[in-house]
């Protein structure tokens, strides 16, 4: 048995009994969507990384270029168009796999979590990886973030790759 464990943890992937391929590491393009109380809505584009438990980098390519980076503790938010780096730090940790880990099967393809107090609505493909998540942010927008060409890794990326590198001549704000 620690042998199939062990195997599946190093294809990249574990598989949950109800259907969600968790995933070790991921990389996906993603069309996030915010919608806030008002009904306005900002569309933005790019990719992501993630490295289970918490390493999470989004590099927006639109409406502006920024790349985010967190480890679940922080998170540095480097706006290239203004010049700017900033880390905040976290009050809840962030855990994508155990949000994952959390979901209850809701209807076909669908699962619903709780956790660190938020719900979230999870999508899956045809062969159980992650491709929608659904929530409301702390300021009651809603987040739908849709995942394209996703593409679980074998290997995980290192943490050096995750991290956001933020030029010297860039302002600095925070931590």
């Amino acid at each position: 048995m620690k042998r199939i464990v062990i195997a599946m943890v190093g294809i990249g992937t574990l598989v949950f009994a109800g259907g969600i391929r968790i995933p070790v590491a991921f990389q996906a393009d993603f069309l996030q969507k915010v919608t806030n109380p008002k009904k306005k809505v900002i569309l933005y584009r790019g990719t992501v990384t993630m490295k289970a438990p918490s390493m999470l980098k989004w590099i927006y390519r639109e409406p502006t270029r920024k790349e985010v980076c967190s480890d679940g503790k922080e998170v540095l938010v480097v706006d290239h168009d203004l010049e700017q780096a900033t880390t905040y730090r976290m009050q809840k940790r962030f855990d994508l796999a155990a949000v994952l880990r959390s979901a209850r099967p809701y209807r076909d393809g669908i699962y619903v979590a709780r956790y660190n107090g938020r719900n979230y609505t999870v999508a899956v493909d045809s062969e159980g990886r992650v491709s929608q998540i659904a929530y409301h942010d702390d300021m009651d927008n809603v987040v739908n973030i849709h995942f394209q060409h996703v593409r679980y890794l074998k290997k995980a990326p290192s943490d050096r790759m995750l991290r956001c590198s933020v030029p010297q001549t860039y302002d600095r704000i925070g931590g």
